[in-house]
Formats: C-alpha cells, structure tokens, sequence
C-alpha cells in the first residue's frame, strides 16, 4: 500500500500509524452504499488520513466514482448532516461547484446503521492536490493562495442568501455564536461550555478556565467591537487547500469545486476568512520553541497571506474595517473548535494526553503567539489597507 493509500491519519504531530476510526471495509462499503442504490462496487481505493470520520473512495463497475463518508454519531447525527445538505443545495442552486450527496430509497441524504451515519457523494472532477498535506501547511504557492482567496470571497457571495439560522451546540464547529453574548464573549463562552457537562468537567479535570482565560482576554477586547452587531451569514468554516479541488497546469491552477462543510456555520464573513488564514497560513505544527521556557514560537507566511486577502478582495472587495475585523477575529478563530477537539479527545476518545495537548498547544499557546511580536507583525499586516492589482 503506498504511502497516499496507507491507513493512518493526521493528527496532532503529523501523520500518525493509529487512527480514531476504524477504516471502512469492503463489506461495510458494499452495504452503505446499496441503500445508495449503488451496487457491483469495486475494491475500495483509497482510505482518507483526515482524522473526525472515515472516508473511502471507491467506484462501481458502471464506471462511477464515490466518496463514502462515515461519521459517529455522537458527532455528525443525522439532523447536523441534514443541515450541512441543504447547505450545499442552496450553494448548487447559486451556481456554485459542489456535489450533492446522493439519496435513499427513503429520498433520505443520511444512511444510518447503528451509532454510525453514512453520505455519500459523486466523485469531484478536478485534482485533489492537497489530498496528502496537513490542514495547518501553507498553499503549494502564492499564486494558489490567491486563487483559494478568489474561491472563497465566490463562496461568500452564493451563501450570502442562505437564511438558516446558527446550527445548534454541536461539536467540531467553526462557531462564532459563542462569543455573541450581550455581555462579553467571555461570559458568551463559559455558558456555551456550561452547556455541555462533560466538556466543563473535563477543562477541570486539565486545570479549569483561568490560564486560558488569560491567553483570550486581550483578543476578546480587541474583537468587542465587532462582535456589537455582527453582519451574520453562512460560512465554509474550514477553508484550506484540502477542501478544494483544482484545475491547470502547474503554476497556473484555478480552484475547482468546494466540499466538506461539516464545520460550516452562520458566521461573518470576517471569522470565516480569519479560519481560512488560521488554517493555513501559521505554522501550527511545528512549533519553535523557546530556550526560556517561554511559549513557542510558529513560522508564518505574510506573503500568502498577502495574495490570499488579495484574491479575496479581488472578487468581494474588503474594506479597512473588514480587514481590521479579520485582524481582530484571527487569535479567536480555533477557540470553540479547541474546546470542541477537548471534549472530542477526552470525553470520546478517552484520551487525556490528547486534551491535554489540545488545551496547551493548541488552544494557549495559539492565543498567546498571537501577543507577541510575531503574531502582532501578522495582525498588523492583515489589518493593513488592502493592495490592489
């Protein structure tokens, strides 16, 4: 089995041997996918490393080609795969580049068997040039960087009429609507928290709110202003390389189709580009550490940077308050989903060691970069006056 086709995934530190899910096997394929009407499958050809659910490519001897996805349903039931389906409707209906799952018999978008939900989808066309690299790796090049802003300011412009309202608590979500609290966001955060017992049972058991609370406070302040009165609309919610396809010869590629929504959300236009840039643009898994025992340092690339919120502006133009809102959401944009991947490590996986990193890395030591000088260089550049072409 090569090493595109090995049945690992990625995780905290790269691509790791073990894997949170079970992979699909073959019988299992060939059942969840008869319910899609789909039979004479063939061998399954490739296994997927993003961690979260399994997913499998395989075909059908008619010549099609299908991605089959299995999630838990402690995360992904059927009403939040629901949501993310009529999500892609109404992008399909704007004439946006995504594929709608297939139906049931039932004319269901879901197949469930026990604790597990299956979907599934048409093959994109189009390469998948990012299939094999980490979410937290910058862009293949500047110029795909700038093409990956153009696709997203065309996904903002499609969604912006979708009017479903902010999906409910559900876990591994870009939200932002914890931190709409009339209040303060951090009050807005500790009742979202206080919603699920064992997520706050878990922040005490790996030393409770207060070290973090000291990382965000700063941020918070800065994103008060723009947390007031929040022009809300749908987004991505985890915009990267990985969840695009892409068409061209090297050097001049264009992005193709869009998929997996399962962290879209009502947002901002602003919070969904600060993911964007949270995704890719800082280097998260390779931390540099300090020979003081001060908190890490991470690479950035203010040049991709750049070209991405320039593409972006190219199609959708930013104005200076919607770059210094980006600015201001970017140290915030992986809060919730940090304390998502929290309760996802230690209360579903039963994995303590993992929360914990989570909590540490991920989550204070993310929010901290971001009020040094590094990270301040990388706010200042995002919240400069946008350059035109």
């Amino acid at each position: 089995m090569s090493e595109s086709t090995s049945p690992g995934q990625f995780g905290l530190w790269g691509k790791e041997s073990k894997r949170d899910w079970p992979l699909i096997t073959q019988d299992e394929a060939a059942h969840a996918l008869a319910a899609f009407a789909l039979h004479d499958v063939t061998p399954i050809e490739w296994h997927s490393a993003r961690p979260f659910s399994a997913v499998s490519r395989l075909g059908d001897k008619a010549g099609g080609a299908w991605f089959l996805k299995r999630h838990h349903s402690a995360l992904r039931n059927r009403e939040a795969l629901a949501e993310e389906h009529r999500l892609i409707a109404h992008l399909a209906e704007q004439g946006m580049t995504v594929v709608r799952p297939l139906t049931t018999e039932n004319g269901t978008s879901v197949f469930t068997l026990g604790c597990w939900n299956y979907e599934c989808f048409p093959a994109l066309e189009g390469r998948d040039l990012y299939r094999d690299r980490l979410s937290w790796e910058p862009y293949l090049s500047r110029h795909q960087a700038w093409e990956a802003g153009c696709g997203l300011a065309a996904f903002h412009q499609a969604a912006q009429s979708y009017n479903a309202p902010a999906r409910p608590d559900r876990p591994l979500i870009s939200s932002l609507t914890p931190l709409l609290d009339t209040q303060a966001p951090e009050i807005g955060l500790e009742r979202w928290i206080a919603r699920n017992i064992p997520l706050r049972d878990a922040i005490e058991a790996l030393g409770g709110m207060a070290s973090i609370l000291v990382a965000l406070r700063p941020h918070f302040e800065r994103a008060k202003p723009f947390l007031e009165r929040p022009a809300l609309q749908w987004g991505h919610g985890d915009w990267h390389g990985s969840n695009l396809t892409w068409h061209g010869k090297a050097g001049h590629e264009k992005t193709g189709a869009v998929f997996d929504f399962s962290m879209a959300d009502r947002t901002t236009r602003g919070f969904d580009i600060a993911v964007a840039l949270e995704r890719s643009m800082i280097g998260w898994m390779k931390p540099q550490h300090a020979s003081n025992d001060g908190p890490p340092d991470f690479t950035s690339e203010p040049d991709q940077i750049t070209a991405f919120l320039d593409g972006y502006d190219s199609v959708r133009s930013l104005s200076p308050q919607e770059r210094g809102e980006i600015a201001a959401f970017l140290p915030l944009a992986h809060v919730t989903f940090a304390f998502s991947e929290i309760w996802y490590y230690h209360c579903l996986l039963e994995r303590p060691d993992l929360a914990k990193t989570t909590r540490g890395t991920y989550l204070i030591d993310h929010a901290t970069w971001f009020s040094g000088a590094h990270g301040q260089d990388v706010l200042r550049l995002i919240a400069s006056e946008a350059k035109k072409p």
